[in-house]
């Protein structure tokens, strides 16, 4: 059986992508130092989509058992599917594999994620990491719940924030109390950004709701619409945003690392469907990023691993390949001086010592 409701798009098949890549990074390195490792799908869904695609909850569980199955430590994943209407989740119940590892273990709660959340935070181990995914087809968590969730020790959120969806209602008197209740309180209403529109307002707005979410880390990857969905203008429009929200940098770089492969050359963090992968030429990333360290760090007498200068960095539009180039370009022009510790030769990575 499938959801025949939802077409697989192919903005939806970005998102899952993303999911796909990241999650088993994720758990590698979680599952390294840890028993338990959780993973909350808050909109579940039926588990597949009209046309027969996997969705979500199929691809983390199909990623799981290879995972667990192949992993030189032994950890165990618990996977939790939220989904409010009672016949997605019966049809869900169906979908799951019988074969699944002893230690991939699942439940399916027919809840109201918003209701239901709360809840089973009280009730989750405080030493388990944990993985949200929060991909509703309205509004999301309410950002009070999502700080509890990013209150928790080594735990990230992975959200799906609608923006076309919420701009339509931000003007709309009927939804004032529903978005009343996403942000927490009515404060959102006298923000610069409800007097703007077009591309202002979207960038006031993204500003102030990552504002109000209390993670270290916060990544936006822009999805724009897909020409399936028959939008005037749509690769040019914002749908919605992913957004990675982690409070340790090294969850952030590596969320780097997979969004990246998945935009295409109308921006670093922008996938707009119209575009086969990644299509930047190497050079001018590189060269951006060259400007960047000659004109703020080199000649400071600055002395940093490589991790750390990504980490410090982490905010700038590049990858881990464009900082080992543009590092190698400016040492062979005796700019910066590297001590390498965990590379040999002409490599650069982890605790190599970049002196600029």
């Amino acid at each position: 059986m499938t959801n025949t409701q939802y077409q697989l798009k192919e903005v939806s098949k970005a998102k899952l992508k993303i999911l796909e890549k990241y999650f088993p990074a994720w758990a590698k390195i979680l599952g390294s130092r840890h028993q338990t490792l959780v993973y909350v799908d808050c909109f579940a869904g039926a588990g597949r989509y009209a046309g027969g695609e996997e969705g979500s909850p199929l691809v983390i569980l199909k990623k799981a058992r290879e995972l667990v199955q192949t992993a030189s430590q032994f950890f165990a994943i618990f996977a939790i599917f939220v989904e409010k209407d009672k016949n997605a989740a019966e049809i869900l119940r169906q979908q799951i594999p019988h074969n699944l590892p002893r230690v991939v273990e699942y439940r399916i709660f027919n809840e109201d994620a918003h209701n239901f959340i709360p809840s089973l935070l009280q009730a989750l181990p405080d030493d388990a990491p944990a993985f949200f995914f929060i991909d509703p087809y309205g509004h999301p968590l309410t950002i009070p719940v999502m700080n509890e969730i990013l209150g928790r020790p080594r735990t990230e959120i992975l959200l799906n924030l609608m923006w076309y969806a919420i701009n339509m209602h931000l003007n709309n008197p009927n939804v004032k109390n529903a978005i009343n209740r996403m942000f927490g309180h009515s404060n959102w209403a006298s923000q610069s950004f409800m007097r703007y529109s077009g591309a202002e307002r979207e960038a006031l707005f993204l500003d102030y709701f990552l504002s109000e979410l209390k993670a270290e880390y916060k990544l936006p990857f822009k999805i724009r619409f897909s020409p399936e969905d028959n939008i005037r203008g749509g690769p040019n429009r914002t749908k919605y945003y992913l957004i990675h929200l982690s409070n340790h940098p090294k969850a952030v770089l590596l969320m780097k690392e997979v969004m990246w492969t998945i935009g295409d050359e109308e921006g670093t963090f922008d996938f707009s469907a119209t575009r086969q992968g990644v299509l930047f030429s190497r050079t001018p990333q590189v060269q951006e990023l060259i400007n960047y360290l000659e004109q703020n760090y080199v000649g400071s007498g600055k002395e940093l691993t490589f991790d750390q200068l990504r980490e410090e960095t982490w905010i700038l539009p590049f990858i881990e390949k464009h900082y080992r180039e543009a590092l190698r370009q400016l040492e062979n022009k005796g700019i910066v001086q590297i001590q390498r510790v965990d590379s040999k030769k002409t490599g650069i990575k982890g605790k190599d010592i970049v002196k600029f």
